[in-house]
């Protein structure tokens, strides 16, 4: 009995053993997984004005169209730990909003401050249309057409924006492709900005004001610079704010006067792939000007090598 007894054991030890590794070698080959409670589930939130990709009670992004508005913005892009990287309407420039794309002058007009009283650029952003694509997977698509002009004013520029949001990989970490091409009317149109001077002027086109709570990140640029003074009026193809998580901009290298100049400012902080920021542009007649921008909001810390990999698969057309 007792020889049986003890193959018995040395039996029942070894399955044990084996399932152990079957099960292990199972999960190896289903990949991660991500495990999403009643409390975590992705879901979308939508209205006449907006749209945002919620986990449970948090959101992760929102992208905000309200006509009235005029210029569409992102606010708030959350980290996945709910830490909000954006500023909306800060006392300091009311105009800021998130993620936004505002011109400064356009033939002289001055689009880009706001009456502190009505609320409204010199020169108008009106918003005609929107197309509302939310997936089934959490990725999203949406188009708009804009148009530039004086108040009662036929437009004088007309925008096509395309926006692509990917669906939150098991990190939280989502980008927003960017697109607009801008169609200019019957006339030349001088695309111009504040001349840059004491780390102050440049700026225009996409911009992020992130949130107060942001001051004291680290400013990366592509090729591996740091600090916001020390990236001021530099070319880069991409530039990243974090602290761990962060948010990055990438710009095309199709994209006219690539690598971009950047405007960024620790003070606000506020960060912008400035296209104008040493000349203006002039386009004619029925001119076409497309640029396209990725923005990597990273809930997980990237070092530069993962960040110059992000910017190669935006290059090539890659997700």
């Amino acid at each position: 009995m007792g020889v049986i007894s003890r193959f018995v054991t040395l039996m029942t030890k070894l399955y044990l053993v084996q399932s152990v590794r079957l099960l292990c070698l199972a999960a190896a080959l289903a990949g991660p997984r991500i495990a999403l409670s009643s409390e975590t589930a992705l879901r979308w939130q939508r209205d006449e004005g907006s749209l945002a990709l919620l986990s449970g009670t948090q959101t992760l992004w929102q992208l905000n169209f309200c006509k009235s508005e005029g210029k569409p913005y992102f606010h708030p892009l959350n980290l996945a730990d709910g830490t909000t990287l954006t500023a909306l309407r800060p006392p300091d420039h009311p105009w800021h909003r998130g993620l936004w794309w505002s011109w400064k002058y356009i033939n002289g007009v001055n689009y880009w401050e706001e009456d502190k009283k009505t609320g409204q650029s010199r020169g108008l952003t009106e918003l005609m249309n929107t197309e509302v694509d939310p997936a089934a997977n959490f990725s999203a698509r949406v188009k708009m057409q804009i148009l530039y002009h004086l108040p009662a004013q036929p437009p004088v520029l007309r925008e096509a924006r395309l926006l692509d949001m990917s669906a939150p990989d098991a990190q939280g970490n989502y980008r927003i492709d960017w697109s607009s091409s801008f169609t200019s009317g019957t006339t030349d149109l001088i695309f111009d900005r504040t001349p840059p001077k004491n780390y102050s002027g440049g700026y225009a086109g996409l911009s992020c004001r992130l949130a107060a709570a942001c001051r004291g990140w680290n400013f990366t640029g592509s090729d591996g610079v740091s600090g916001a003074m020390e990236l001021y009026g530099r070319n880069e193809s991409w530039m990243d704010v974090s602290h761990g998580g962060g948010i990055a901009i990438f710009d095309h290298p199709s994209n006219l006067r690539h690598p971009s100049c950047w405007y960024p400012n620790m003070q606000m902080p506020f960060f912008s792939p400035a296209l104008l920021f040493q000349w203006p542009v002039t386009i004619g007649p029925g001119f076409t000007l497309t640029l396209r921008y990725r923005v990597l909001v990273h809930s997980a810390p990237l070092d530069r090598a993962a960040l110059d990999a992000e910017w190669k698969r935006f290059a090539a057309g890659g997700s």
